[in-house]
């Protein structure tokens, strides 16, 4: 998946850069091997920002499925993860602003998220093959270590603020 990653991030940058370039007058123009070194480095940053995310999933799942001695193998495990992951970053958002707009920012708000994604999650897990009673704790655990992790990423912004 982030050999996937990679190359559509590096094909997307690489036609920007080069494009961009082209337009640049003869003196501002890079070379071709400035271009790739800068496309190189970006996708990387990009890469490494998508690998860092589907590990933290990885590992809120792991850390349920051992706190609860659930008996999930690897494979389900990964595809569990980036299918959470797929979900939270493409399609969370066209929940997450609807219920915004209805409820409004406010712990309420938090909460009527935290249940759209714990069954969210679950119907994941049933997609994934896990029993129900697996597929709801795994739901749960993931959702609470994701509200805690937005919740405490939103305290620092604020504390950051005054």
């Amino acid at each position: 998946m982030l050999i996937v990653v990679f190359m559509i991030s590096f094909l997307l940058i690489f036609n920007f850069i080069y494009s961009q370039n082209r337009k640049e007058s003869k003196k501002e123009k890079i070379s071709l091997f400035m271009v790739i070194l800068i496309t190189t480095l970006f996708s990387l940053i990009i890469t490494a920002t998508m690998a860092l995310f589907l590990f933290i999933l990885l590992g809120s799942t792991s850390i349920v499925t051992i706190l609860f001695s659930l008996h999930i193998g690897k494979n389900q495990l990964v595809i569990l993860a980036i299918s959470f992951f797929v979900y939270l970053f493409i399609f969370a958002n066209f929940i997450e602003f609807p219920v915004k707009y209805i409820i409004g920012s406010s712990i309420y708000y938090v909460l009527v998220l935290a249940l759209i994604r714990i069954s969210i999650f679950y119907l994941i897990g049933n997609a994934v093959g896990l029993s129900q009673t697996v597929s709801i704790t795994i739901a749960t655990g993931v959702t609470f270590i994701t509200v805690l992790i937005e919740v405490l990423y939103h305290l620092k912004q604020k504390n950051n603020r005054k």
